[in-house]
């Protein structure tokens, strides 16, 4: 059994409803690349939880770099659209899974 990665990754995404760009958080749960574009954050508290993940395992990435200022991972190819990441979580399943306030906690950066 291995140890847990608690590295949370930075991905750039372009959204499909207007293609503007936004970084997000990214994080690897069983096994899978997931997105975090939300954390539930108590300051006082040592760690943080995701609000919601979406998972990207499988979509072409490319290496990351720098965006003006902003450091990156990756750049997730595909645009998607933005329901995914803010607002009411989609009740149709669609391509990507989205799973709602997952019981996962990851380091203050």
């Amino acid at each position: 059994m291995g140890t847990r990665d608690e590295r949370v990754y930075s991905v750039i995404v372009k959204l499909a409803d207007d293609g503007s760009l936004a970084q997000c958080a990214a994080i690897r749960h069983d096994g899978k690349l997931w997105l975090v574009p939300e954390w539930i954050d108590d300051p006082a508290a040592p760690l943080m939880r995701p609000e919601r993940i979406v998972c990207i395992d499988g979509l072409p990435l490319k290496p990351g770099g720098k965006l003006g200022s902003r450091k990156f991972d990756w750049i997730l190819r595909p645009e998607i659209p933005k329901a995914l990441l803010t607002g009411p979580i989609p009740e149709a399943p669609g391509p990507l899974v989205v799973v709602a306030r997952p019981d996962l906690q990851f380091p203050r950066s």
